[in-house]
């Protein structure tokens, strides 16, 4: 969806206000990417969203309706930071903006505290100790930033994993090497 850039300088703003008020700590950065995890799940439904919009409901109870929503997601946000957020996001219309201030957010907090999230696909299921391994040995391999890692399981991998940290991919999958071995058995007929 294509979102003006009034709209993406106040989403801006907003990461920024969030930022300071994370402060570094990951338990409320985890609130907070939850919070606007919630908010962006909820951006297309047309009920919320009319409620939001209508000029004849105060503030404070939309507010107050969406901070129940956090809490009975079980999220605990400073009441403050949360009805400031909330504010914005409602009297200036940025439900479309939601995805990129998450995706903002994530971005700016690991580059500010020094990690990198990287996804990793397996084949079968690996243990705690072997996972804490493989994570740390990418750490040395990304020149020693936090891996924050998110693990899924791909059968149709066969065997091996495929590690993903940003553009980079490294494809060490029974499937991946297939795959290769077949595309050079063509080039070469």
């Amino acid at each position: 969806m294509r979102v003006g850039r009034k709209a993406e300088a106040k989403a801006k703003r907003l990461v920024e206000y969030l930022l300071e008020r994370i402060a570094g700590n990951e338990e409320r950065f985890s609130a907070w990417e939850n919070a606007l995890s919630i908010l962006e799940g909820l951006r297309f439904n047309r009920k919320v969203r009319t409620f939001a919009l209508t000029r004849s409901i105060p503030l404070g109870e939309k507010t107050e309706l969406f901070q129940g929503v956090f809490r009975d997601a079980g999220l605990s946000l400073p009441e403050d930071v949360a009805q400031g957020v909330l504010s914005v996001l409602i009297l200036e219309n940025l439900w479309d903006v939601l995805p990129s201030c998450r995706t903002q957010l994530q971005k700016r907090f690991f580059f500010e505290t020094g990690q990198v999230e990287v996804s990793i696909e397996s084949a079968h299921p690996i243990d705690a100790g072997e996972k804490k391994k493989i994570e740390q040995l990418l750490s040395e391999k990304l020149g020693n930033l936090q891996v924050r890692a998110n693990w899924t399981m791909k059968p149709e991998l066969i065997a091996g994993l495929v590690i993903q940290a940003g553009t980079h991919v490294w494809d060490g999958s029974l499937k991946g090497r297939l795959n290769q071995m077949q595309n050079e058995l063509l080039d070469r007929a």
